[in-house]
């Protein structure tokens, strides 16, 4: 099984590399997918909100919303109407170059040490009492694309800050159809209930982190959250590169 998805992660890449020749997706700098003069045009976000009102906090849900959601926060690194920020989002998701996980994992990296440095994110403070998940594919999705690309950035934030690393905590139950053309309460209705816990593990003295590339209603990261909460942790927070309009 190994070779033959070796074999076809080489056709993919052959094929990639002569429809996508590699060039900056900012400047159009050959032989690197994001440079680093590019790199530094992204902005973080400074204006963190309550994800449900946008009542000012430093991301958590306010007192008003904690009814509405199972969610404690969100973490958004930097905003989605950054022409840049979509391209790269786009063309690691739906173009396959595995490679822009690199730039976008580093990006929410360093957006978590900026955020640290100015809000004094307690969450933060104890490396050991942090579990790093990602928000899960379907094993048919995970097929067609050949990687996750939420299980990538998570990876590398992950080791960054020497965090628990669990992947594989949770499960899509169930085929779930693309969000993009859903409204918000079909988006809901499309993923009620669709994860499940993978591991039964006892997170009761700790903190989980979702990591997903975009957030736009919050449907896919409250329904991760609901069950996450199943592993009778202290928080659940979402960490996303941008949110979606």
């Amino acid at each position: 099984m190994k070779t033959i998805m070796s074999i076809y992660h080489t056709i993919k890449k052959f094929i990639l590399d002569l429809l996508f020749p590699i060039a900056c997706l900012g400047c159009g700098s050959e032989d690197i997918w994001f440079c680093p003069d590019c790199f530094k045009k992204i902005t973080f976000n400074q204006n963190l909100t309550c994800p449900l009102c946008q009542a000012k906090t430093n991301g958590a849900v306010c007192a008003n919303c904690q009814n509405k959601t199972h969610l404690n926060g969100l973490l958004m690194a930097t905003n989605y109407e950054n022409l840049i920020t979509q391209t790269l989002i786009h063309t690691l998701k739906y173009k396959f170059i595995e490679d822009l996980s690199l730039s976008l994992g580093k990006l929410l990296v360093n957006f978590l040490n900026e955020f640290d440095k100015k809000n004094n994110f307690p969450i933060l403070k104890n490396p050991q009492k942090i579990v790093i998940t990602a928000v899960p594919l379907h094993k048919k999705r995970l097929l067609e694309r050949g990687f996750n690309q939420a299980e990538l950035l998570a990876a590398l934030v992950a080791k960054k800050f020497r965090f628990d690393f669990q992947p594989y905590l949770l499960k899509r139950k169930r085929y779930t159809e693309s969000q993009t053309q859903l409204t918000r309460k079909g988006r809901q209705q499309n993923l009620r209930n669709a994860f499940e816990l993978q591991k039964s593990l006892d997170f009761s003295n700790k903190n989980v982190i979702i990591i997903d590339d975009v957030a736009t209603t919050l449907a896919t990261l409250n329904e991760c959250a609901k069950a996450l909460k199943q592993t009778n942790c202290q928080q659940v927070w979402g960490l996303v590169i941008a949110r979606g309009g």
